[in-house]
C-alpha cells in the first residue's frame, strides 16, 4: 500500500515537473520564433553582394550596418521589460529574385522572422511573397515598384517613396526652375518593372508640366550600350532626355551622349546621379546632370537613434570614411522602422511587430515613415538633385535647397 502511494505521489510530482518545464519551453519558444535568442533580436537579410547590383547592394548593407552599431551602442532594442543587441545576419543573393526568396524561406527554417529587404524590386516582390507565405515580416528598404503593393501583401512595409514619383520629382524641380525652361522631352528607360513604372509616373508628369513627349525608348537592364537608344532620339533633338535607368545604363546615357553628339539642354536620371560611381566614372560630364533620390543630408526631421540627416551623414563617413548617400540611409531608415515597432509591440512575435508598423507614423532623419494599408510610406516625398562642381547639390523642394538648378545643365 504504501509502495503504492509513493508510486502516485511520484507520478504527480514528475507530472508537475513537467508542466513547469513545459510552460518555461513554451515561453522561451515564443520569445525565440519571434526573433530573439540568446539577448539577441536576430535579423535576416538576402542581399545583393555578388552579381549586377553588387554595388547597390553593398551601399545597402552599409545602412544596415549602421543601425545596428548605433542601436548596440544605445544598449540594444528594448523588448518588453528588457533591452536585447541587434543581430543581423547577411546572405549573398547573387541579384538573383529566386535566390533572394530562397535565402527568406531559409531564415525561417532557422526561426528568424524579422526580414531587411533585399536590394532592387525584383529581389523585394520574390521576397515579399515568401515573407507573406512564412508569416515573416519585412522591412523594405529598396523595393520601390508600385506593383509589388498591389499583390495584397500585409507583411511587407516599404520606407521609401514609391517608384512612380522618381522621374515626376525631377520633371517638378526642373520645370518649376529653369530658364529656358524645355519644351520637349525624350525618355529612356531600362525595362525592368522598376524602371518602367518610374518613367510612366514621369510621362504623366511631364505631360501635366506641359511638355511636349517626343520619344519613349526602352533598353535591356543593365547594359552598357544606349547607342541604339539615343541615336533613335537625336534626330528629334530633345530639349530634355529623362532617363529611368540604374547605375549603369544613367552612366551610358551620359558617355555615349557626348560620343553621338546628342546635345539637350539637360538630363535627368533616377538612381545613378547620387551614387558615387557616377562621377567618378564621368569627372567633369556629369556636372549638370539632375537626379532624383530618396535622401540627402538636407532632409528635414530626426529620430532617437539617429538623430538628424546632418547626424547620420556625420557617423556615416566616420563609419566608413566616405559620403552618404541615400540607398545606406534607406537601408538604415528600413533597419529603423523594424527596431521601433519591435520596442513598441515589445515583443519580437512577427505578428505584434506587425501590428505595430500599421501603427507607426513618425518623424525620422530620413523623412516621416508612416505606411498606407498597401504597406507603401505615402508621407515622405523625394529630393531631387544635381551634379554641380563634382557634388551632389540639392536643389529641390526649395526649403531644403542647397543650391539653384544649374540650367542648361552641362552634362553631356
Amino acid at each position: 500500500m504504501l509502495g503504492s502511494r509513493l508510486r502516485l505521489w511520484s507520478v504527480v510530482l514528475l507530472t508537475l515537473a513537467v508542466a513547469v518545464v513545459t510552460a518555461a519551453c513554451g515561453k522561451g519558444g515564443e520569445e525565440e520564433s519571434g526573433g530573439v535568442e540568446g539577448g539577441k533580436l536576430q535579423i535576416g537579410a538576402a542581399l545583393s553582394l555578388t552579381g549586377s547590383l553588387a554595388k547597390e547592394g553593398a551601399l545597402t548593407k552599409q545602412g544596415y550596418q549602421l543601425c545596428q552599431q548605433k542601436v548596440n551602442d544605445r544598449g540594444g532594442v528594448k523588448v518588453g521589460d528588457k533591452k536585447v543587441k541587434l543581430a543581423i545576419t547577411y546572405s549573398d543573393d547573387k541579384s538573383e529574385p529566386d535566390t533572394a526568396a530562397r535565402l527568406i524561406d531559409n531564415f525561417n527554417d532557422d526561426g528568424v522572422k524579422l526580414i531587411l529587404g533585399p536590394y532592387g524590386s525584383p529581389s523585394t516582390e520574390a521576397a515579399a511573397a515568401a515573407v507573406e507565405r512564412n508569416g515573416q515580416v519585412m522591412a523594405d528598404s529598396s523595393g520601390a515598384d508600385d506593383n509589388i503593393f498591389t499583390k495584397g501583401y500585409k507583411n511587407t512595409f516599404a520606407v521609401l517613396s514609391p517608384a512612380s514619383d522618381y522621374v515626376a520629382i525631377m520633371v517638378d524641380a526642373i520645370m518649376g526652375s529653369a530658364n529656358p525652361k524645355p519644351k520637349t522631352v525624350a525618355f529612356l528607360s531600362a525595362d525592368d518593372g522598376f524602371s518602367q513604372t518610374a518613367a510612366k509616373g514621369g510621362v504623366e508628369a511631364a505631360k501635366k508640366a506641359g511638355l511636349d513627349v517626343i520619344a519613349e525608348e526602352s533598353f535591356p537592364e543593365h547594359t552598357t550600350d544606349v547607342s541604339a537608344a539615343l541615336t533613335k532620339v537625336r534626330g528629334d533633338d530633345p530639349d530634355l532626355i529623362l532617363g529611368s535607368v540604374h547605375v549603369e545604363e544613367g552612366i551610358a546615357i551620359v558617355k555615349q551622349s557626348r560620343e553621338l553628339d546628342v546635345k539637350p539642354q539637360g538630363f535627368g536620371e533616377t538612381v545613378a546621379p547620387p551614387t558615387p560611381d557616377f562621377s567618378k566614372a564621368l569627372g567633369d560630364a556629369a556636372n549638370g546632370v539632375v537626379g532624383s533620390t530618396q535622401w540627402t543630408a538636407q532632409v528635414n526631421g530626426q529620430d532617437e537613434i539617429f538623430g538628424t540627416a546632418q547626424d547620420y551623414a556625420r557617423d556615416f563617413e566616420q563609419r566608413f570614411g566616405a559620403t552618404a548617400e541615400y540607398h545606406s540611409a534607406e537601408g538604415a531608415a528600413a533597419c529603423l522602422a523594424l527596431v521601433l515597432a519591435a520596442q513598441e509591440a515589445g515583443s519580437a512575435d512577427p505578428e505584434k511587430v506587425r501590428t505595430a508598423l500599421t501603427e507607426l507614423d513618425t518623424e525620422s532623419f530620413f523623412g516621416p515613415i508612416k505606411f498606407d494599408e498597401t504597406g507603401k510610406n505615402v508621407t515622405k516625398p523625394m529630393l531631387a538633385i544635381q551634379i554641380q562642381d563634382g557634388k551632389v547639390t540639392t536643389i529641390y523642394p526649395k526649403d531644403q535647397a542647397e543650391a539653384e538648378l544649374q540650367w542648361p545643365g552641362t552634362g553631356g
